[in-house]
């Protein structure tokens, strides 16, 4: 799995173009734009506690900064787009302050000019593709955030940063001065997961991409925040229903 929240933010690669498969991710957020394609299968995609069903042919449009997960069944292929605020720097400074009522892009594919390993001008003409689409699909918004969503903001960019170390939700509340409870509750409506939850997902979202690189289950474990290589091989099959080994086994 790829962790895209520092994507968008490298001054030397304006975007990324990737291929998942049955691929998941929990709430999270970055700076840069993002364009989910499904290609076959179905993928339910949330943007700011909206659920969306998305069928093959369909796409979403992510804006900056939307918090957003997505839950692909496992034969779901989708094409991911990544790209930085600057490579539609036009349309970025138009609605930047903006925000789509519904991030969906019905059969948007069947119009779109894509290709594998595209170059910057043929990403940018089925970006630009997606925002003509989007504009005729859907109304806008305020982009301003409520203090409550600020606060999640904050939450989720501390636990990104944090998740590989020994954390907890006291910890984080005692950081930023709230009740323990209020932040509870606020993370399980503002993500769907608990905190507990939350962490060990990205944890081994993290440990898949690793376990790919040729490191030891050991070397992953400790990487991704765990003590114990039990403890890790228990939450890695709870996650994906498989063992780190039979991860390592396809690459």
């Amino acid at each position: 799995m790829h962790f895209f929240q520092d994507y968008g933010m490298e001054p030397d690669c304006p975007f990324h173009q990737i291929r998942l498969t049955g691929e998941s991710f929990p709430s999270h957020y970055h700076r840069a734009y993002e364009i989910l394609l499904v290609q076959t299968g179905t993928l339910a995609v949330t943007v700011d506690g909206l659920t969306q069903q998305l069928t093959a042919g369909d796409g979403a449009f992510i804006f900056s900064n939307q918090i957003h997960s997505f839950q692909a069944q496992p034969a779901t292929c989708l094409e991911v787009l990544i790209l930085s605020p600057e490579l539609i720097s036009d349309f970025h400074q138009q609605f930047q302050e903006k925000l789509p009522l519904s991030n969906r892009l019905p059969q948007v594919i069947k119009t779109l000019p894509l290709t594998e390993n595209m170059n910057v001008f043929q990403i940018k003409a089925c970006i630009y593709a997606c925002c003509a689409q989007l504009l005729e699909a859907t109304e806008f918004r305020s982009g301003r955030t409520s203090e409550n969503s600020e606060l999640l903001l904050v939450m989720l960019r501390w636990v990104m940063t944090h998740y590989a170390k020994p954390v907890s939700l006291q910890q984080l509340a005692d950081r930023l001065n709230y009740d323990y409870k209020y932040l509870s509750k606020l993370f399980i409506r503002g993500t769907g997961l608990g905190f507990n939850e939350y962490v060990n997902q990205l944890r081994i979202l993290k440990a898949r991409e690793l376990l790919r690189t040729g490191l030891s289950v050991q070397e992953v474990a400790q990487q991704c925040g765990y003590d114990a290589v039990r403890t890790f091989n228990r939450n890695y099959k709870k996650v994906t229903g498989h063992a780190p080994s039979f991860e390592k086994s396809l690459h």
